[in-house]
């Protein structure tokens, strides 16, 4: 019997042994369960700010884009009002030496004939 009382101690020392290396384990796993926690939650954060940059550099990068399209295009707008003008300008001026031209068809004196000819012709070198 006292063989078998030792045989059963050695069998508790190793069981109890073996509970504390379980522990151990356990605690080293739950350690590890709350670093694997903590660390996802420091790269989820370290994400965040990251991506905030990069849509605070996206969106100072469209102000600037959207803000050279509207300075060309005001600038492309002021060169075509400036082609318009000088058309209409230049249409005006045609009219007028249309109409001289017409008026100076009908005219039999040839002083003032030759005068709406010197105007037109004046006219004609303008535009």
């Amino acid at each position: 019997m006292e063989e078998q009382r030792e045989t059963l101690q050695r069998i508790i020392s190793t069981l109890a042994s073996k509970n504390d290396e379980i522990h151990n384990f356990i605690d080293m796993l739950n350690q590890t369960i709350q670093n694997v926690q903590i660390n996802s939650s420091n790269v989820i954060s370290e994400l965040d700010d990251e991506f905030d940059a990069l849509y605070s550099v996206l969106d100072e990068m469209r102000g600037s884009m959207a803000s050279t399209i509207q300075q060309e295009q005001a600038r492309k707008i002021q060169a075509l009002q400036n082609q318009l003008s000088n058309c209409s300008n230049a249409l005006e001026s045609s009219e007028e030496l249309l109409e001289l031209a017409a008026q100076s068809l009908d005219i039999k004196d040839p002083v003032k004939f030759s005068e709406n000819f010197m105007k037109a012709m004046e006219l004609i070198f303008i535009v």
